[in-house]
């Protein structure tokens, strides 16, 4: 068995965990540490299984939105009830809908050329300096408004924003709460709703993985499944620490701290990728 190669998992999970909510791209960083630890992502197939984990621990941390938008729903089709709390969760489905309509389909029409040729690190590198740039222009943006004062149209440009986030190296939370900053959300409910469409594009995004690859799921040695599915809970778990500590962050207004931090990686990743001759 290849414990080495189990604890490099893992360690990636880590990093997904981290990377998936902080503003600094999950996937650009899944990447890098991929290619620094030499890891096999079968196609970029072992990350779809980290946002998994991830996903999964949203959906714990998110699990009194999502039940009240189920009842909500019901409740509207069924019962016919109008009340404010119900038209609100109906509203807030829909408006979800709409903002993931856009990456969905931008997504599936460039993930071949996204995996192929996007995901060189050059480009990583690039779109975390772009990401950078995005975090300190969000600074500059004022909102007031509500999810409750959103509108169709609020929904489908927070959409549009997110369409860039499929690029590894652009933060999708970094670019959805600029999204929302830009349609005049305040920080928390931009952060609020960002988090909330991780649920269904990631959820997407996983059934497309499992339903193109899953003659080459079944074709998994058994450690290999198992060292994935360790990283997997581990990445969770710390998906789950991290959007406790980014709530904190956006409350104190700091969000701006982590485009530095991608100024630094990106700057030195393409220096780097430049000195040791590595191609494209």
């Amino acid at each position: 068995m290849d414990w080495i190669l189990m604890l490099k998992k893992i360690f990636l999970g880590i990093v997904q965990g981290i990377s998936e909510i902080l503003p600094i791209s999950s996937s650009g960083h899944t990447l890098i540490f991929s290619n620094i630890l030499n890891i096999d992502t079968n196609g970029l197939q072992l990350l779809i299984f980290l946002h998994f984990g991830s996903l999964v621990a949203m959906i714990i941390y998110y699990w009194k939105d999502i039940w009240n938008i189920i009842v909500s729903l019901c409740r509207y089709l069924f019962k016919k009830d109008r009340t404010e709390d119900t038209r609100f969760y109906c509203r807030l489905f829909i408006y979800m809908v709409i903002a993931t309509i856009p990456a969905g389909i931008i997504g599936l029409l460039l993930s071949n050329i996204i995996d192929e040729y996007l995901s060189n690190l050059y480009f990583v590198f690039s779109f975390l300096i772009i990401t950078g740039i995005i975090l300190l222009i969000n600074r500059k943006l004022k909102g007031e408004k509500t999810l409750k004062e959103m509108k169709p149209l609020d929904a489908l440009g927070i959409g549009c924003f997110q369409c860039i986030g499929v690029l590894p190296g652009i933060s999708r939370s970094g670019s959805t709460i600029f999204g929302g900053k830009v349609m005049k959300l305040n920080n928390e409910d931009a952060a609020h709703f960002s988090f909330l469409l991780f649920l269904p594009i990631t959820a997407g995004s996983f059934l497309v993985e499992v339903i193109t690859g899953f003659d080459e799921i079944m074709a998994y040695q058994t450690f290999d499944l198992i060292s994935d599915i360790i990283a997997v809970i581990v990445a969770g778990i710390f998906t789950f620490l991290s959007v406790k500590y980014l709530f904190k962050i956006i409350k104190k207004g700091k969000l701006h701290y982590f485009a530095f931090y991608c100024f630094l990686v990106g700057i030195v990743g393409i220096i780097t990728c430049l000195s040791i001759g590595y191609g494209f």
